[in-house]
């Protein structure tokens, strides 16, 4: 089953680690856009590049998530990419909300309606 991937749009904290494993040292830290968000990763859209394959954690107020870079879109404001999570640290929306945080399946249904 494909979870289910809501809309957002908010400002996180990604470190890109330069070893195969998570440690202090980062290939550095930068703010993105976190543009959407499911149970086992996310997009994001970043002003300077990022590396595919590349360990990192995204910090999003007191949440951590840690993954891997997979796909790498470069475009004319920079570059969209997707992580995958580690299922260590999934994505629990009562653990980080994002801001703006919208359900795609609402969107044009009844205040009174469910969500498919």
């Amino acid at each position: 089953m494909t979870p289910q991937r809501f809309l957002c749009s908010q400002l996180v904290s990604l470190s890109e680690h330069s070893t195969s494993e998570y440690s202090p040292e980062t290939a550095g830290e930068r703010l993105v856009n976190l543009e959407e968000i499911w149970s086992d990763g996310a997009i994001l859209e970043a002003e300077t590049a990022v590396t595919p394959g590349a360990l990192v954690e995204l910090r999003c107020g007191g949440a951590v998530f840690r993954g891997r870079i997979l796909e790498v879109q470069p475009h004319e404001f920079g570059w969209r990419f997707e992580v995958e999570f580690s299922p260590n640290t999934p994505w629990r929306p009562e653990e980080f909300r994002p801001d703006h945080l919208l359900d795609p399946s609402a969107v044009g249904k009844k205040p009174d309606e469910k969500p498919d």
